[in-house]
């Protein structure tokens, strides 16, 4: 009898990882559909600047004012409602990253964390590879210069978080003043934790953000509820067999 419990056991526990949705392109399980991500906007441009990218026309914000991220998809990127200052649109992290230079327009390697990354130490690596590739010293970068990673622990809040901490800045091009760009995302949800751009090519921009928190969906995802559910039905087949086993034995 024990041996048939052990098998049936052992079917419903191969049957139950089969269900398990896999997370998708690494990212955080904190990464869900239904969470609010916030920023503080801590300094924003003195001009108008457009977002082409998302499609959300010319901007502008307050220092003091928060951008905000509510998530409606997760995929390749991750998608949502994005809000800052004027400006509402449906865009996903790597195009909000573009038009607000959270990155570098490397040449022939560009260099779009966005304001999520994946998490994981091969993700990681990964990132830190683009990062130096797309600041190299090599014919046709116009955006060649110097780029620096570290860890380090920041506070978020009155919590602090580990980070991953890129510093860029941009060789002198003789126009304008050079971009100097700090990111630093958190290892564990991959937010951005600080974000701070500037550049100059003609018209100031600066750029500012630190990260406020994350909101936790209100309503359970259905694939979560769906997954609670299958677990709950797999458990009473369980159950019912042994009790047929139990009587026949």
């Amino acid at each position: 009898m024990r041996k048939k419990l052990i098998l049936v056991l052992v079917v419903a526990l191969f049957m139950f990882s089969m269900t398990k949705a896999p997370q998708a392109s690494g990212y955080s399980s904190e990464i869900a559909i239904g969470s609010t991500i916030e920023w503080h906007v801590d300094g924003a441009p003195n001009d108008a600047f457009n977002m082409f990218y998302t499609g959300g026309g010319d901007w502008v914000a307050e220092n003091g004012s928060s951008m905000t991220l509510s998530i409606l998809n997760v995929g390749e990127d991750v998608g949502g409602r994005f809000e800052l200052g004027n400006v509402t649109v449906i865009a996903n992290d790597t195009e909000i990253a573009k038009d607000l230079t959270l990155g570098v327009w490397g040449t022939p390697t560009e260099w779009w964390p966005g304001l999520i990354v994946d998490v994981g130490q091969f993700s990681i690596e990964s990132l830190n590879a683009t990062a130096y590739a797309s600041a190299e010293r090599i014919s046709g970068n116009y955006l060649n210069g110097t780029m620096t990673s570290h860890y380090e622990n920041i506070s978020v809040g009155n919590v602090l978080v580990e980070c991953i901490v890129f510093d860029y800045e941009q060789d002198p091009s003789g126009f304008g003043e050079p971009q100097v760009t700090h990111l630093a995302y958190e290892l564990g949800s991959g937010v951005l934790v600080e974000g701070r751009t500037s550049y100059s090519f003609g018209v100031p921009y600066n750029l500012e953000i630190s990260l406020v928190g994350t909101g936790t969906p209100i309503v359970t995802p259905i694939s979560e509820l769906y997954l609670v559910l299958l677990t709950g039905a797999l458990i009473a087949v369980v159950i019912v067999v042994y009790v047929i086993i139990s009587r026949r034995s």
